[in-house]
C-alpha cells in the first residue's frame, strides 16, 4: 500500500496525540480529521482521564466535528478522512460510517478489538454504500510500540492477555 506525504504528515500528528494520551495514562490512541486535504481537528483517547469508557479518540473527534462534517458533505460533497493510530473498534467504525467518513487510515491493527475486517456484505445495502475506503499499516511499528508500552505498565491478567495478542500479531509482520 502506498501512502502520500500528506498521509504521513497527518498520521504523525495522530501519533503525537497518542503519545500525549500515553503521557496522561490513557490508552495511546490519537486521531486526526481531514476534509479536502485540510486539517480540521485532532484529539486523543481519554478513556481513563475522562468520565466514561466510550471516550475513544475517533468517536470524540467525530462527535466534536460532526456539524462541520455534515455541512461539508451536504454543501460540497467533500472528502472526509480519518487518521487514527489504532484500527477502529466497532463503535468508532460505526460512528465513522454514520458520519460519512470517506476514508480511514490507521497505523496498528488491533487483534483485540479492531473491526475493519468485518464482512460488509453481511450488512445492509445502506452500510455497503457508505462503507469508507480503509487502509492500514502506516507507521504501524510506532503505534504498536506505544500500545505495548501502555500494556506493560498495566500488568494485570486481562492486559497481559491482550499484550500477548499484540505480540503474537507482531511476529507475523
Amino acid at each position: 500500500m502506498s501512502f502520500s506525504n500528506k498521509d504521513r504528515e497527518f498520521m504523525n500528528l495522530a501519533l503525537d496525540e497518542a503519545r500525549k494520551a500515553l503521557d496522561n495514562g490513557d490508552y495511546p490512541v490519537g486521531a486526526v480529521l481531514v476534509i479536502n486535504g485540510k486539517l480540521i481537528e485532532k484529539t486523543r483517547n481519554s478513556l481513563y482521564s475522562g468520565k466514561d469508557w466510550v471516550s475513544h479518540a475517533e468517536s470524540n473527534l467525530i462527535r466534536k466535528c460532526s456539524p462541520i462534517i455534515k455541512e461539508e458533505i451536504k454543501s460540497n460533497n467533500s472528502k472526509v478522512e480519518l487518521f487514527t493510530t489504532l484500527e477502529p473498534c466497532l463503535m468508532c467504525l460505526g460512528t465513522s460510517i454514520l458520519n460519512r467518513i470517506s476514508r480511514i487510515v490507521f497505523s496498528c491493527p488491533d487483534p483485540h478489538g479492531g473491526a475493519t475486517t468485518l464482512d460488509k456484505q453481511s450488512l445492509s445495502d445502506w452500510y455497503n454504500r457508505k462503507w469508507p475506503i480503509i487502509e492500514g499499516g502506516l507507521f504501524k511499528d510506532e503505534s504498536y510500540d506505544l500500545m505495548i508500552d501502555f500494556m506493560k505498565k498495566q500488568n494485570t491478567d486481562s492486559w497481559n492477555r491482550i499484550l500477548k495478542m499484540y505480540e503474537d500479531m507482531h511476529k507475523d509482520w
